[in-house]
């Protein structure tokens, strides 16, 4: 079974049958990335648990609801583009991540910087900052938020497949420049809307907030990954599994422990605790 084959039963069982040896406090993780980077800064005592998705996430609390083992229970999801949504009231057991996702989080961090001092050249990323007129972390968030925005129209009136749907695929050859026309026609094709017009407009008609709050981190990743091998990096192969795990590392402590995750994450514990011993 692949890490996102898991099913909402097999969650249960798995929690059910860890139940059985010792009592513990479980935090329900979207996938494998989730898993790297709370490992080391959870507190004792807590199982991680692999869930392959959001919605087995939320799945797997809600069937665990009447559960005794409720108690010790967290899910941990994605913050994506839910406040796009008339809010539903949140369930006490699940939080969400910083705007939008763990790896915006760690992109928007000091690891970023820790990123470039890895791969990047110097030289390259000045000039490439010079040309544009705007740093690269900002070039990343723009062309990702632009590919966050048809997602997020397609989220609202489309609910068409995108998991194809990536910038790479409209990368210009030989540049770190994307091909909007093409990615608008591609998404039309796909269903999101009927005209590249009215896709257009929907996304000039989204709500005008930061933009980080558009941007899929794996989106990010997978741009940035793509400027460091055609214009800004040192020529050595690369893949964004590797910048990932630069950004998981490269987190400071004291910067990790202001974001709105481990906030929540410490509050919710916190709370467990008080309660236990109440």
């Amino acid at each position: 079974m692949s890490d996102w084959d898991k099913s909402v039963g097999v969650i249960v069982s798995e929690i059910k049958m860890m139940e059985a040896s010792a009592k513990s406090h479980y935090w329900l993780l979207e996938g494998p990335s989730d898993i790297k980077f709370l490992s080391p800064r959870k507190p004792a005592g807590i199982e991680l648990i692999l869930s392959g998705g959001k919605r087995n996430v939320i799945g797997a609390v809600k069937a665990l609801a009447s559960d005794r083992v409720i108690k010790r229970i967290l899910g941990v999801v994605d913050a994506d583009i839910d406040w796009l949504f008339t809010e539903e009231e949140k369930h006490p057991n699940i939080i969400a991540t910083d705007p939008r996702d763990l790896e915006g989080l760690l992109l928007r961090s000091s690891a970023y910087a820790k990123v470039l001092a890895e791969f990047a050249d110097e030289k390259k990323v000045r000039l490439f900052e010079g040309s544009r007129a705007c740093d690269v972390r900002s070039y990343v968030r723009d062309i990702s938020s632009f590919f966050g925005k048809i997602r997020a129209v397609n989220d609202l009136v489309g609910l068409v497949s995108l998991k194809k749907f990536k910038p790479q695929s409209f990368m210009v050859a030989g540049k770190w420049e994307y091909n909007r026309e093409a990615a608008i026609a591609a998404a039309v094709k796909k269903g999101v809307c009927s005209t590249a017009e009215e896709l257009i407009d929907r996304m000039a008609q989204l709500p005008a907030v930061d933009c980080w709050n558009y941007v899929r981190g794996h989106d990010a990743v997978n741009i940035l990954t793509g400027g460091l091998l055609s214009e800004i990096g040192r020529g050595a192969p690369l893949d964004a599994s590797r910048i990932e795990s630069v950004l998981r590392a490269g987190i400071d402590d004291a910067e990790y422990q202001k974001t709105q995750l481990y906030q929540r994450l410490t509050e919710w514990q916190t709370s467990r605790v008080l309660e236990n011993n109440g």
